[in-house]
């Protein structure tokens, strides 16, 4: 719950970038703009999902240990090293406090943006292409 309160808190910065990023792709055509803003709210997407696995990793409460106990029933003092990448934090051998999709969702936004940002590139291109003058 926390977790989500924390994306929700976020969410005037994130509206923030995004008039940025609109005034900065301005200048592109149509086609190429649209597919350039859509790569950047992926982006952003990818980084709420990252904040939202990083709100469960146990920052937020009393101690690591008392966070497995009373969350997952279960604690093992030879884990709980957060790692930002994959992101885990771990309670024992099997029980991670990130959800396991987080993971999964970000790579996903993360190639879905790269997909959307090549087309967005190819029709900026065809653009320029189509926009020159042609010697006669």
């Amino acid at each position: 719950m926390l977790g989500l309160f924390l994306v929700v808190l976020t969410l005037p910065i994130v509206a923030l970038i995004i008039q940025g990023f609109r005034k900065r792709t301005r200048r592109l055509t149509d086609p190429s703009r649209r597919w350039a803003r859509a790569a950047g709210c992926l982006l952003l997407a990818a980084a709420e999902v990252y904040f939202y696995g990083l709100a469960h990793v146990g920052y937020f409460w009393a101690s690591l240990a008392e966070t497995c106990v009373s969350r997952f029933g279960n604690w093992n003092g030879r884990y709980g090293q957060l790692r930002y990448w994959p992101l885990e934090r771990k309670c024992s051998q099997f029980v991670d406090m990130v959800p396991g999709y987080v993971n999964p969702l970000i790579v996903a936004l993360l190639v879905a943006a790269i997909a959307v940002a090549a087309v967005a590139i190819v029709q900026a291109v065809r653009g320029r292409r189509s926009n020159s003058p042609t010697p006669s």
